[in-house]
């Protein structure tokens, strides 16, 4: 029942929103208007949560800590209890870090696998191309990609309407609030097996 309950809200705000759309960031004051809607639906959906003072900070760059807890949200993995046996040794990162769990849970559902010098980087801001190519693997297209990094991903985004609302570059460093626009856009995407 919850789980028809959880499509039944992800359905509603996704057509409400949709008259609202247009090509995004060439108008600031629509994009603001499009992220801020975005961001509320992520909070309704326990997708997205704030800062200790209530606040979203949509304006502030993301965080990959903060990036990876909202793709495991995203995909209900923060559900799973069972976490005890799997072990991550990235050198950056200590159990008490806030988002240590969910990199965990990332780490066993194969969404993030670190970099070969052994870090995680959770503290580093997040780039559009890879931000695209994370949630490109949640929703199992990885497979899929074809041609050379970045462009491989930035295409299937656009085959995927990952980047609807969204005029970024593949190296521009994003923000909480286009982050927001990208996993919203990802509600809509049938998952990939």
């Amino acid at each position: 029942m919850k789980k028809y309950i959880s499509f039944f809200l992800i359905f509603l705000m996704i057509f409400s929103f949709s008259a609202t759309y247009l090509n995004a960031q060439e108008n600031d004051e629509k994009f603001k208007e499009i992220r801020d809607n975005c961001a509320e639906a992520l909070v309704k959906l326990n997708i997205l949560k704030g800062y200790e003072d209530g606040t979203l900070r949509l304006d502030n760059k993301i965080r990959r800590s903060e990036f990876i807890t909202l793709v495991v949200r995203l995909k209900g993995y923060h559900y799973d209890a069972d976490i005890d046996n799997v072990k991550i040794n990235f050198k950056d990162i200590e159990e008490k870090h806030w988002a240590y769990n969910n990199i965990k849970l990332a780490v066993k559902y194969g969404i993030v696998t670190g970099y070969p010098d052994n870090t995680i980087a959770p503290n580093n801001d997040v780039t559009y191309a890879e931000a695209l190519a994370v949630v490109i693997n949640a929703l199992g297209y990885k497979d899929s990609l074809e041609g050379d990094w970045p462009d491989n991903v930035i295409q299937k985004a656009k085959e995927l309407k990952l980047d609807k609302n969204l005029s970024l570059e593949p190296n521009s460093r994003i923000t909480r609030g286009e982050m927001s626009v990208i996993i919203y856009n990802a509600l809509t995407v049938p998952l990939k097996s």
